[in-house]
């Protein structure tokens, strides 16, 4: 009797996240909404890459300020599979760059974003180290690290 309450109870829990099987998909303008605050996320990652780009370009190059961008980018790349719920792709009445090759290949997606993430964890830390010749090459592969999720999951432009 007890197994049989659980199960009733786990699939109630599963319809109430899910919306049931009825449920109305969600409006374009609400699809809209997520998607533009996505895009919000991605400029905080682009800010702080340009903020990296243009201490690496000083001379001296500022190491803690690439230090500190870095570590935002490897925080915010945890993130990003969370960004892309299932049904905020294209469509009608939304805007987005998001392909929709991004829920077919969830997997690979996520290990990209960790990859992103793992590329910043190495360029803080090359950056706390002092060495600007390890920061430049982690530099740059961070960039590859973004291009390798933008040249597979992102509409170009």
């Amino acid at each position: 009797m007890r197994k049989a309450a659980i199960v009733l109870g786990l699939l109630a829990l599963t319809g109430a996240a899910y919306g049931g099987l009825n449920a109305a998909p969600p409006s374009p303008d609400a699809v809209q909404k997520v998607v533009d605050a996505r895009v919000a996320h991605y400029k905080e990652i682009g800010k702080a890459a340009k903020a990296i780009h243009d201490s690496l370009v000083q001379s001296p190059p500022d190491l803690a300020t690439i230090h500190a961008n870095a570590r935002a980018i490897e925080g915010l790349s945890k993130k990003i599979p969370t960004w892309f719920p299932k049904g905020t792709g294209q469509q009608p009445g939304v805007k987005t760059e998001a392909l929709p090759v991004i829920w077919q290949q969830l997997p690979t997606f996520r290990q990209r974003a960790a990859g992103l993430g793992a590329a910043a964890h190495q360029l803080a830390a090359a950056a706390a180290s002092g060495d600007v010749d390890a920061t430049k090459a982690a530099a740059g592969n961070l960039g590859g690290a973004c291009k390798a999720c933008h040249d597979t999951f992102r509409e170009k432009k």
